[in-house]
């Protein structure tokens, strides 16, 4: 026994010692692997970088030679000495330039070193322009303007003028942050030397952001997928790159790429045989490890799961506002000073729109494209999902970063072509910004004022940017106490309804009356409607208040026999469909004829109603309640609407009667809005009459009806009872007289 036991054991030595054999030649063959593999890569790297720098002095010899091809021309030297053609010089200058090269910015200095054209993009903009780039680009052009004066003006017997050559430099430089290839270039003529002369000659200018196109080309010349530029001392851990020849007192900058490793792809290659024989002396301990490795992972993948539900966003993968409130939690407190944190919430401008009529696949590809570029975000600390088309993006600023450009970077990311499904799509953006600890050191706080600053945002129209102001919350503060008070004067008949006269063309003789909402607070006084007005809209208080103000108004002008009453609709009311039995029932209750009634509405309504609007408008028609269009000229006027949609009649804005006598446009627009409505059988109404010789006017041009302080103000109801009242006298009294 004693011997099987040592036999045992001596087997157990062996193959100890074979394991150990097979392991330590496993081992050198991974070493040699390994190293050949490295050596493959660095030479793989060591060629990537001398071709990279091969095609950068490329760009830089081709970028010159561009800039000296235009430069060098007869003509291009009348059109800025002689002519100063700004048109010409964009044309065969900064927008050929662009075109061709897709240089960025385009200068041209006179000869006293003022600039006299300028452009970016390849769209004319002010010379002053050049001010911006003038410290960086300044030294440049003094030593192309130096090396242009060495050059000879004669032949050597000094009697034959010499063509110059164009002086010129193209290098790298820092502008506004940003790597930019800088080349200037001195204007000299082509065949006849004596445009020029002994005169200083102009110097054209080209600049060209080493981002974007240029360093896409520059990717594709030096065939590597992911060229890209980082600033800072050297490439960041596992990249290459070759430094840009950049003045040594500013930053440094790279272009840097992942090298190819060939070899380790090769190593790669060769892992699934080396791996047979690995897994042979593992296989022992894989049964042994086995169960609790499963145990381990289910218990890992349950957490992950529960992770995953509670800070995960299902469909873009981001964070939610759980995991945002988790990370301000655990950043804030531990800001130091001189630290700072900015908040951006961004909403999708029309994402609605594009569900709508996409389908709601585009929209979530969108989302999920959306979603990867903000998480890209220099900086970035999380990136999350709030909901529908909300992200929010928390950004740890250095001190050199500007939010301003951030916010931009971002817009200008999302704008970007995005294909979605069968669709390529551009979207826009809101961002609303709020920084910590400046306007909040808690999330809570943050978070609101960052909400505060996107709602700003959006009400000031789409790709808008909005850093939070304590005014805006004062502002929201306002209008919520506003909101309310509003709902209680609704609710105890607080409001009261004036009524404006219009006379007809003559202005003797009252035809109608238009029926405005007013609100006398008890401690605010009176309240503006423009203020309380847009105030309702947004909370849904103005059903009710045109609702509370046509019922009041009908019952009212029910005592004025004879003439119209308009009352303003807002557009809200048109999204109800039960809106026409609403005014129906109102008429009824009031036994308010509906032929004496006048519902005004504005022209951004009707260009964008719906067939269901066409629908309601054309009932009440039908009712015999006239469509009025308010406003008129403002907006979007024009002919085939009018003709296409169910109006009565249109009211001139009060805008261009005002400016009658001041500017000759508006006199040509009220008599051609006249004309038109004349023709078209519409009944004309001049709003905002206020001298005789506007009133003169809009009568000769057609109006058939006048509205304005020159005639009376908005007054009480009981002010229009009286001018019935005398009119009918005035009447009674010209009956007798002819009777």
């Amino acid at each position: 026994m004693k011997e099987l036991l040592e036999h045992h054991r001596l087997g157990d030595r062996w193959i100890v010692a074979a394991g150990l054999v097979v392991a330590s030649a496993i081992a050198a063959l991974l070493g040699i692997a390994f190293l050949v593999a490295h050596n493959v890569d660095e030479d793989s790297a060591r060629r990537d970088i001398a071709h990279a720098k091969n095609s950068l002095g490329s760009l830089v010899v081709r970028t010159r030679h561009d800039l000296v091809a235009l430069a060098q021309w007869d003509e291009a030297v009348q059109r800025v000495l002689l002519k100063n053609d700004t048109a010409w010089l964009h044309r065969y200058f900064g927008g050929r330039l662009r075109e061709t090269s897709g240089h960025d910015l385009s200068f041209i200095l006179h000869a006293n070193g003022a600039p006299v054209y300028a452009s970016i993009e390849g769209v004319r903009v002010y010379n002053d322009l050049y001010d911006w780039v003038r410290p960086q680009v300044d030294p440049i052009v003094t030593e192309v303007r130096n090396g242009y004066a060495k050059w000879p003006r004669s032949s050597r017997n000094g009697e034959t003028a010499s063509l110059p050559e164009s002086a010129s430099r193209a290098v790298f430089r820092h502008i506004d942050h940003k790597s930019a290839l800088v080349a200037a270039a001195t204007i000299v003529p082509s065949h006849d030397a004596a445009l020029l002369g002994d005169h200083a000659p102009p110097v054209a200018i080209s600049v060209s952001f080493l981002d974007g196109d240029l360093l896409r080309d520059l990717a594709k010349d030096v065939s590597i997928d992911d060229l890209a530029l980082e600033d800072g001392a050297e490439p960041a851990e596992g990249k290459i790159g070759i430094e840009l020849p950049l003045p040594k007192e500013g930053p440094r900058s790279w272009l840097v790429w992942k090298p190819r490793q060939p070899g380790t792809q090769m190593l790669y290659r060769l892992m699934p045989a080396l791996a047979g024989v690995a897994a042979f002396i593992g296989l022992v301990g894989f049964f042994v490890l086995r169960h609790v490795r499963r145990s381990n992972q289910q218990l890992a993948e349950s957490e992950h799961r529960a992770t995953e539900l509670a800070f995960r966003d299902a469909l873009t993968g981001l964070g939610n506002r759980a995991q945002l409130i988790e990370t301000l939690t655990q950043s804030l407190p531990g800001l130091q000073p001189g630290e700072h944190f900015a908040l951006l919430f961004i909403d999708i401008d029309g994402f609605k729109d594009i569900n709508d009529t996409l389908g709601h696949p585009v929209g979530d590809e969108l989302l999920t494209v959306a979603a990867w570029r903000l998480a890209s975000i220099k900086n970035c600390v999380t990136a999350v999902r709030l909901g529908g088309d909300e992200f929010a993006v928390l950004i740890k600023l250095d001190e050199d970063d500007e939010i301003g450009g951030i916010c931009r970077h971002v817009l200008d990311s999302l704008r970007h072509p995005t294909p979605a499904g069968d669709h390529v799509l551009t979207v826009s953006a809101s961002i609303g910004v709020a920084i910590a600890p400046e306007h909040a050191d808690d999330p809570e706080t943050l978070l609101r004022r960052a909400d505060i600053a996107l709602y700003r945002a959006r009400t000031e129209g789409r790709g808008s940017l909005r850093m939070f102001d304590p005014g805006y919350e004062e502002a929201l503060h306002k209008r919520g106490r506003t909101e309310r008070e509003l709902a209680q004067a609704l609710a105890r008949d607080e409001l009261r309804v004036l009524y404006q006269p219009l006379l007809s063309a003559d202005g003797e003789r009252i035809v109608g009356v238009e029926a405005l909402v007013r609100w006398e607070h008890p401690e605010r006084g009176t309240v503006p409607p423009m203020e309380f007005i847009p105030t309702a809209e947004h909370s849904g208080l103005i059903v009710r208040l045109d609702e509370w103000v046509l019922r009041r108004a009908c019952e009212t002008a029910a005592r004025w026999p004879g003439i119209s009453l308009a009352v303003n609709l807002s557009p809200s009311n048109f999204h109800h469909s039960d809106m026409v039995d609403r005014v129906s029932r109102i008429l009824d209750e009031t036994a308010f004829d509906p032929r004496r009634l006048e519902i005004e509405i504005t022209e951004n309504m009707l260009l964008h109603a719906t067939p269901e609007v066409l629908g309601q408008l054309a009932e009440m028609r039908r009712m015999g309640i006239r469509i009025v269009l308010d406003d008129f000229g403002t907006g979007y006027s024009s002919l085939g609407y009018l003709r296409r949609f169910p109006v009565d009649k249109i009211k001139i804005d009060q805008s261009f009667v005002q400016n009658l006598g001041i500017t000759e446009e508006a006199a040509a627009i009220v008599e051609c809005v006249a004309r038109l409505g004349r023709a078209l059988g519409l009944t004309v109404t001049a709003e905002g009459v206020e001298t005789g010789e506007q009133h003169r006017f809009v009568r000769a041009a057609g109006c058939h009806q006048l509205q304005g302080f020159l005639f009376s103000p908005p007054v009480e109801a009981e002010r229009i009872s009286e001018f019935t009242r005398q009119a009918e006298s005035g009447r009674a009294r010209a009956a007798t007289l002819h009777g």
